[in-house]
């Protein structure tokens, strides 16, 4: 099970055998059903998630009911408000499962007990973090693009996220209707 997440950390931090092992005592295990929420706009934040199998996303409703989607979270990927979880304030955003699955949750006291029990862990989260900084702001950026440009980036970065989402999704993501995505896959 936590196989997956101690590939990820190794990925960017050493670890040894005791680290290795003790990591996943901190996180819960949760079988995830498509359409189930994670978090609700409104409500509190209480975990950091992340994928052992399926697909997330993180979302919200504009006044018009439109869904904007902040972000998908695959196999391997973290998903959750930070600022909600760490301000303990109602998010603004919504958490829910497309494809379900499984992943691991944790929740800000045993994060930290974590940080505290096994440095290695929090050089991960910040390096972590700091790619989801980065990222952020390659999305503001991204938005600045035309709608063609956006797609193509979509595609080239993510080719398992499009062939894996429905287009409404995607388009979602993108910021354009699913029939401006349909005119756009066929000029590409």
């Amino acid at each position: 099970m936590p196989a997956l997440l101690i590939d990820s950390i190794l990925q960017h931090v050493p670890l040894n055998e005791k680290e290795q092992q003790r990591i996943p005592s901190f996180f819960q295990s949760l079988r995830i059903r498509k359409n189930q929420y994670l978090l609700q706009e409104g409500q509190v934040c209480r975990y950091e998630y992340f994928v052992l199998k399926g697909c997330c996303r993180q979302f919200e409703r504009d006044e018009e009911g439109r869904e904007n989607v902040l972000q998908f979270s695959v196999e391997g990927w973290w998903i959750s408000d930070l600022d909600s979880m760490l301000t303990q304030q109602p998010s603004l955003f919504n958490i829910d499962v497309l494809e379900s699955g499984e992943v691991l949750q944790i929740d800000k006291a045993k994060l930290d007990e974590l940080f505290n029990e096994v440095p290695a862990f929090e050089r991960y989260y910040r390096i972590i973090s700091q790619k989801a900084f980065i990222a952020l702001q390659r999305r503001i950026l991204f938005f600045q693009k035309p709608a063609l440009e956006r797609y193509e980036e979509f595609v080239t970065r993510y080719p398992f996220l499009e062939q894996r989402l429905p287009q409404h999704q995607i388009a979602a993501y993108l910021g354009i209707t699913k029939e401006s995505l349909s005119r756009l896959r066929r000029k590409n």
